[in-house]
């Protein structure tokens, strides 16, 4: 299967990332504040997670709750409206976040697979290589400002 993953390391508690990996608000920042993003989920399993916003046109990114266990590895589909792809499951795409941790600090994974196309997978690649700095830039703000 085709697929992607990018890991870095964080200076963060597994709390702390998985805060900033998990918390509607905080996403809606890591994922691009001048995109008006709104994002609903409950993260049960199974349930459908709904992201929307404005990136030139409006888009609203939809899928399904695939893996949730706290602290360790956050999983679910993907389909985006700007794809104009039909709404089948062969068109969304995985994302798996998963957290380790290496000499007492958190390493991230971000696995994505399953393109329907070589322009989603060069987009899902550059969009994710730099927004994995921003959840680390985020994460690591966010736990100095806890240990005050």
């Amino acid at each position: 299967m085709d697929s992607f993953s990018t890991t870095l390391t964080i200076n963060c508690t597994a709390a702390t990332l998985w805060k900033v990996l998990t918390n509607p608000e905080l996403m809606a920042v890591w994922m691009g504040p001048e995109m008006n993003i709104t994002i609903s989920t409950s993260w049960e399993v199974n349930s459908s997670i709904l992201v929307k916003g404005f990136h030139h046109i409006p888009f609203k990114n939809k899928g399904i709750v695939l893996r949730y266990e706290e602290e360790k590895a956050l999983s679910y589909s993907h389909f985006s409206s700007i794809s104009r792809l039909p709404d089948l499951p062969g068109n969304y795409s995985i994302l798996l976040f998963e957290l380790s941790v290496i000499d007492n600090l958190q390493q991230l994974t971000v696995h994505i697979s399953n393109f329907p196309t070589d322009v989603i997978r060069k987009h899902l690649e550059f969009y994710w290589r730099g927004t994995v700095f921003n959840i680390k830039k985020m994460a690591e703000t966010l736990n100095d400002t806890a240990q005050l």
